[in-house]
């Protein structure tokens, strides 16, 4: 029996595919196609050892160690490859390239009986792909943008309306940062901007809604950028400024930033990363409430005299949304979005 081989954009055809990266667990760690599982041919210290003699020796040794290793685990990953297939869907494999670890596998179960789709050009022609539909979904998008000071809940009504059902993307979430350099606090997990990428398109594929809901963000989060053509159409896009009494603002931001173990260390850090903007002066009081243990006053102080003076909207909000706490803003907001997209509240749920 043969494998067949399939493009990328097969995969988001009618076919419920099983993914299986043979790729190794740091590779598949740092990114790859979400829901996808990993059945690695080599650990991470056999590809370094692999590597190591392809360097040392060259291709031919290289490949030699590679199939000697492979031959040794083949009765494994038959094994696991044959429960997967016991649930009736087809299965796809790939590794980065669409080289000789997804082809080894793929030959080397076909002929114990197995029937295998293999991802022609593997994860780098996935990733091309996908950076290039995500383009020509978001021509077609009109934004909505929710522009805010800092502790207005943007991020909280974004994920609120995302649980409704709209069509709000968590940019934040995906990116696991908040933006600022706050933005980690309290954040355990880190992600490739390859991983993040594919997240996106993800969530994007699934819209079917001629309008986005996404936050107010600079073109980077954290270490990673937002996609040249999300952000030029959010720069297009519809405003909408969120504003919220002070003290709501210190109250959700103590609840966000604080709510972890360990958050104090990483909040020092970050405070002082920001002590070059904040000045001498303005630093010492700042360092002095928070080793105090007075971070309400601190919120507080750091909302008056730095990040309230230096917000600034890309454009004149088209209009703006006030109130109390975030559950008045969410119902405005929501209300807010039906009117522009003339959407009736009936045709979102059911989407």
């Amino acid at each position: 029996m043969e494998f067949i081989e399939i493009d990328p954009e097969d995969l988001f055809r009618d076919k419920d595919f099983i993914l299986v990266d043979v790729r190794s667990p740091s590779e598949f760690k740092e990114f790859h196609i979400p829901g996808a599982l990993n059945i690695p041919v080599f650990d991470d210290d056999e590809k370094r050892l692999i590597g190591f003699i392809y360097r040392r020796e060259g291709q031919e040794p290289a490949f030699e160690k590679g199939k000697e290793i492979g031959e040794r685990k083949l009765e494994r990953i038959f094994q696991s490859f044959k429960e997967l297939a016991e649930s009736g869907r087809p299965i796809v494999v790939y590794c980065w390239r669409g080289g000789m670890r997804s082809r080894g596998v793929c030959s080397a179960l076909s002929k114990k009986g197995l029937k295998l789709y293999r991802l022609r050009g593997g994860y780098r022609a996935y990733r091309n792909y996908i950076l290039s539909r995500m383009d020509e979904i978001i021509r077609g998008l009109t934004a909505i943008v929710i522009t805010g000071k800092t502790g207005t809940g943007k991020t909280r009504l974004i994920e609120m309306l995302r649980s409704e059902g709209l069509p709000a993307i968590n940019l934040e979430d995906h990116a696991k940062h908040r933006g600022s350099l706050f933005g980690s606090v309290g954040i355990r997990e880190r992600i490739s901007q390859k991983m993040f990428d594919s997240l996106l398109f993800e969530e994007l594929r699934m819209i079917s809604s001629n309008h986005i809901i996404i936050e107010d963000e600079s073109r980077r989060i954290g270490d990673l950028h937002i996609p040249e053509s999300l952000w030029q159409k959010k720069q297009r896009g519809i405003f909408v400024e969120i504003e919220m009494p002070l003290e709501e603002r210190i109250r959700i931001i103590l609840e966000d930033y604080t709510s972890s173990e360990g958050w104090e260390k990483e909040a020092e850090k970050s405070l002082l990363k920001l002590s070059k903007y904040l000045g001498p002066q303005k630093s010492k009081i700042a360092f002095e409430l928070f080793r105090a243990g007075r971070y309400r006053d601190l919120v507080e102080f750091l909302i008056v005299n730095h990040y309230d003076k230096r917000y600034r909207v890309f454009k004149k909000p088209d209009c703006k949304i006030s109130g109390n706490d975030l559950g008045q803003c969410y119902d405005r907001l929501r209300d807010l979005y039906f009117e522009i997209t003339h959407e009736s509240k009936v045709q979102n749920k059911a989407v």
